[in-house]
């Protein structure tokens, strides 16, 4: 089984060879006007004592278009998701852009194991939802290679290996009040439907009765108390909290029409896919206990590998695999929390060797920037987690840029990289941004979000010269109903960008193809 990449990569990287000594004179004026306009922007922004970082880098040359720091910015600035730059790109230059997750299924007599690798994409709800595949769909589809594998199998136990990660699930600095929520989901080395349950609710049969609710995955062992009530009048709102028992749910709320799936998290991922592939087993009639269904649930266990235990041999049924630019892709364009903190650790797994984890996942990132922007650089952040949640993590705006530069000019990985972001106006988090702008060129980029804080790191690039500006805006401390002035100020600095990457482009030679980065 694999995942299918929903985008088709483009190359958009190029790299113009150097002017002559008058264009030099006439770019240098050019940034010096670049800086003014964006102080001035900044200014008419009304954004009271918050702290706007800004830096504009020319990918070709590597000048310093535009530094900005306002009300000390220039000493780091909380990232939000614009985080997820530095992580992913870290992760893709230590995994490379070919690399895999690899989710194996082993059966060795009557165990079946699965070789978590971390993956985030197994069995996304989101990924399945494009391929017209439901999640009991795809577990379903799993047994089914098994059966076909060895139809004779007797199992006893399901043994999810998730030991390619730590099993710490929840970064401590997460916000305790959100751990029930999508966003906050636990991380592990074996993932599973996004680490969340669905359930589909509808109006009960009258106003005031409970309303219908149903799992994905199922199982009779997932219960969900339903003490939301159906309404006549008023919205839906409905929402789920976990209950004390660890497979029991508790749905809240009124419902009047029958919304999308409501979410909620699921405690030890690994434990849980473990349950629920061991349910299907026993349902396909591969248990201990017979054909036919007929075994017991308790003839087929789920459970995790023990911290000594150790696999060899057994017959390979089946893969699931799922290509790093898939993951990169949910990453950054969707910002998703999940695939950048699995990036995170799968990147510390591969450095170290030993279980991913939080502590050598950002080890490796910084030892990746210091590699490339030298020791000041790596020295100046403060990284906590991978996805940027914590509020702990700090990183300049001029950082953000040049790793910007580095990543975009990397032979191998620059491609996959600058592929990796939102087309703004189009796609994931920038789909409903840039709508009144006047860009000329292309824009992709990463927006960032938690409380008071809004950032946008990213690219404009000529598609006609190739002729590039990297670019970081961190605001930090942003007022109270200042949000939107916020993010307009990211898109007029983006303008102001854009039209010096537009003059750049009318300067450089029309025929000149440049030279390919990348790929």
């Amino acid at each position: 089984m694999q995942h299918v990449h929903a985008r088709k990569v483009r190359s958009v990287v190029r790299m113009v060879a150097a002017g002559a000594a008058a264009l030099a004179i006439s770019a240098g004026a050019l940034g010096q006007s670049v800086e003014n306009r964006i102080k001035a922007a900044i200014g008419n922004a009304r954004l009271g004592n918050a702290k706007v970082g800004v830096s504009v880098i020319d990918t070709q040359s590597g000048r310093e278009i535009a530094d900005v720091s306002i009300n000390g910015a220039d000493k780091g600035l909380i990232p939000a998701s614009n985080l997820k730059l530095l992580t992913s790109g870290a992760a893709l230059l230590a995994l490379g852009p070919k690399h895999e997750y690899r989710t194996e299924i082993v059966l060795d007599g009557p165990r079946l194991i699965v070789k978590g690798a971390g993956d985030p994409a197994f069995g996304d709800p989101e990924l399945l939802d494009k391929m017209k595949v439901s999640v009991d769909q795809f577990v379903d589809r799993l047994v089914e290679s098994i059966k076909k594998k060895a139809p004779d199998a007797r199992i006893g136990e399901v043994i999810v290996d998730d030991r390619v990660f730590d099993r710490e699930f929840v970064h401590p600095d997460w916000p305790a009040g959100q751990l029930h929520l999508s966003y906050c989901a636990q991380v592990a080395g074996m993932n599973f439907h996004g680490n969340v349950l669905n359930v589909f609710v509808s109006p009960g049969a009258a106003p005031g009765v409970e309303v219908n609710a149903r799992p994905e995955p199922s199982g009779n062992w997932i219960t969900v108390r339903r003490l939301a009530k159906t309404v006549k009048e008023g919205n839906t709102e409905v929402w789920l909290e976990r209950d004390k028992e660890p497979y029991s749910f508790r749905l809240h709320g009124t419902v009047r029409t029958a919304p999308g799936p409501v979410q909620v998290t699921v405690n030890d991922p690994g434990l849980f896919f473990a349950r629920v592939l061991a349910d299907r087993v026993r349902k396909a009639g591969l248990g201990m206990g017979g054909t036919g269904g007929k075994n017991t649930s308790e003839s087929v266990i789920g459970r995790l590998a023990k911290s000594d235990e150790r696999f060899e041999g057994g017959t390979l049924v089946t893969v699931v695999r799922t290509p790093i630019a898939v993951v990169l892709e949910r990453c950054n364009v969707d910002s998703d929390n999940l695939y950048a903190e699995s990036l995170c650790k799968l990147a510390g797994h591969e450095a170290t060797g030993q279980p991913g984890s939080w502590a050598n996942g950002t080890a490796l990132v910084r030892m990746k920037v210091r590699d490339r922007l030298g020791p000041e650089a790596a020295a100046g952040m403060t990284l906590a987690d991978g996805c940027g949640l914590s509020r702990n993590n700090r990183v300049t705006a001029g950082t953000l840029a040049r790793w910007l530069r580095a990543m975009a000019l990397d032979k191998a990985c620059g491609e996959a990289f600058v592929s990796s972001l939102a087309l703004a106006g189009e796609e994931g988090t920038l789909k409903k941004r840039f709508k009144n702008a006047k860009i000329k060129n292309e824009v992709r980029g990463k927006s960032g979000y938690i409380r008071e804080v809004r950032t946008l790191s990213g690219y404009v690039t000529s598609p006609g010269s190739g002729r590039q500006a990297a670019f970081s805006i961190l605001i930090n401390g942003v007022p109270s109903g200042a949000d939107q002035r916020a993010k307009d100020l990211h898109e007029k600095i983006v303008e102001i960008v854009d039209d010096w990457v537009a003059a750049q482009s009318r300067s450089a030679p029309a025929n000149d193809p440049g030279e390919k980065v990348g790929g």
